[in-house]
């Protein structure tokens, strides 16, 4: 294999590494990450290929309330997992609290944003607790 095929393989599995990364973000949030470093994180890694027409300010607004509502409400924050779907993103916050009413019964202010940003967002129950998702348009204005 010549140097100059060598480097196209290295740049062609680095983009491939990219794109896998745009298309899936994964944050453990047991150490309670910095809400800064979360965005930064995430903007970092869906960031890539995306038109300019996708902006990302509602998204990071609905991760932001999602995540400070497991920091302030749970005492064991699980992970923030970010699916890029056709056209928009999946977030979904799991923590170790079981009691689904402390989802529900949170419906304040934070949470109508959450609403207002989403095409919808609920919670599940899971085995180690519960899961609040939400999925959000790629684009900030949408018809329904």
């Amino acid at each position: 294999m010549s140097g100059g095929q060598a480097d196209l393989e290295a740049e062609l599995e680095r983009l491939c590494r990219r794109v896998a990364g745009a298309a899936e973000v994964a944050l453990d949030l047991g150490d309670r990450p910095d809400l800064r470093r979360v965005r930064s994180v995430v903007a970092e890694h869906l960031g890539f290929g995306r038109g300019k027409a996708e902006p990302l300010g509602a998204l990071l607004l609905v991760i932001d309330e999602l995540v400070s509502n497991a920091y302030r409400h749970t005492a064991a924050p699980g992970d923030l997992r970010i699916t890029r779907r056709l056209r928009g993103f999946m977030v979904e916050v799991s923590d170790g609290d079981p009691d689904l009413r402390s989802a529900s019964a949170a419906q304040h202010h934070g949470l109508r944003l959450v609403g207002q940003l989403s095409r919808d967002w609920g919670f599940r129950a899971e085995p180690t607790g519960k899961t609040v998702w939400a999925l959000v348009p790629a684009q900030m204005y949408y018809e329904m």
